[in-house]
């Protein structure tokens, strides 16, 4: 079996976040209804929203079943441009935009594209 790079992991950590994201804002839940949901809190939900460090799985198991968003389908990379679409959409149903999460968003939009150039770079 082949070894994953970082870059790989990195982008499927953030694909976790932003899918899990667009899914709970679909649904119009807060991060703290969303973690009292599954007995947990709404930090733990807005570190795994935001890719900040490593997840258990069966907390990102228990978001996903709660929010219908199929588990396994969360670890198949998507492509660069379904991110970032992803990560639009998100912005359509964020109504309290403030300066630090355009920046995140700014800077999450950068995250996504570097890591796909890494990405490629590794893989010719």
């Amino acid at each position: 079996m082949g070894k994953f790079s970082d870059a790989e992991i990195e982008l499927i950590n953030i694909q976790i976040g932003c899918l899990l994201r667009l899914a709970r804002l679909r649904k119009g839940l807060s991060q703290l209804d969303l973690g009292h949901s599954i007995d947990s809190n709404s930090m733990l939900v807005g570190r795994i929203e935001r890719a900040k460090g490593k997840s258990s799985w069966d907390k990102i198991f228990m978001l996903s079943k709660q929010l219908d968003v199929n588990f396994f389908e969360l670890f198949e990379l998507k492509s660069k441009e379904i991110l970032l679409s992803a990560v639009d959409e998100i912005l359509q149903y964020e109504d309290k935009l403030t300066k630090d999460k355009a920046e995140f968003y700014t800077g999450l939009k950068r995250r996504i594209v570097e890591g796909y150039i890494f990405l490629n770079n590794e893989q010719s």
